[in-house]
C-alpha cells in the first residue's frame, strides 16, 4: 500500500470548524473522508466528509473520538509503538461505525518539518454503494420506491424480504423489479446488481 500526500505546513494545521461552519459547496460524501491527527488524537484537518462522520461515531470536538472502542484501543496502541520506532510506517484498521456500518481505515505516519501527524483515510464501501444507487436512480429516471428497492436488491435482498421492508404486497415488489430490470437494461438481479457496480455516468 503506497500513498503520497502533500503535507501542508505548522501553520496551516490547524483544527476544522465544525460542520455548520463549513462552506456549502463542500458536500460531505463527495470525497473519501480523510484526517490529519498527532500522536494526542488532535485533529488538525479533516475534510467535509470526514466531518460528516462525528454523527457516526468518528471525531469531534478536535480530537479524534470513536465509538468503537476495539478501534480506538488498537490505533492508540499503534500511534504510540510507532512514535517509538516499534510499528510499520501504515496500519490498516476495521472500525464499525455507530450504525453498525464495517468501515476500513488506513493510517500513515508522516515525519518532517519537526512534527509528527497520521494521515487517516476511511474506506466505506456502503457509502460507496448507496452513491451509486443515487446516481442510477437519478440517471435512469427511477422513482423514490423504485429508487429504495434498488438499494435493497443491491444489499442481495430478495423480492420477499425487500416487500417486507417496504411495506409493499410481494407482488408489488416484483413490478418494481421488473421496472428496474426495463430501465437499467437488465435481465437479471445479479445483472442489476453488477450494473448498479459498474455504472459510470456519461458527460452531457
Amino acid at each position: 500500500m503506497s500513498m503520497i500526500f502533500s503535507l501542508p505546513s505548522a501553520a496551516a494545521l490547524q483544527p476544522l470548524p465544525p460542520p455548520a461552519e463549513l462552506g456549502q459547496d463542500h458536500a460531505p460524501g463527495s470525497a473519501k473522508p480523510l484526517f490529519i491527527i498527532d500522536a494526542d488524537l488532535r485533529v488538525h484537518f479533516s475534510n467535509p466528509s470526514a466531518a460528516a462522520l462525528a454523527r457516526e461515531g468518528l471525531g469531534g470536538n478536535g480530537r479524534l473520538i470513536c465509538s468503537d472502542k476495539l478501534f480506538a484501543a488498537r490505533l492508540q496502541t499503534w500511534l504510540k509503538r510507532r512514535c517509538s520506532g516499534a510499528a510499520s510506517e501504515e496500519i490498516r484498521l476495521p472500525l464499525v461505525l455507530r450504525c453498525g456500518r464495517q468501515t476500513i481505515v488506513d493510517a500513515v505516519h508522516l515525519a518532517g518539518a519537526g512534527m509528527d501527524v497520521f494521515v487517516l483515510t476511511v474506506d466505506d464501501p456502503q457509502r460507496m454503494i448507496d452513491r451509486k444507487v443515487d446516481e442510477v436512480a437519478e440517471a435512469c429516471g427511477l422513482t423514490p420506491t423504485e429508487a429504495r428497492m434498488l438499494g435493497l436488491v443491491v444489499k442481495g435482498l430478495d423480492t420477499v424480504v425487500a416487500a417486507r421492508k417496504l411495506g409493499i404486497a410481494r407482488t408489488t415488489a416484483r413490478t418494481h423489479l421488473q421496472r428496474l430490470f426495463a430501465k437499467t437494461g437488465t435481465a437479471r438481479q445479479s445483472e442489476l446488481v453488477r450494473f448498479v457496480a459498474t455504472f459510470i455516468e456519461e458527460a452531457a
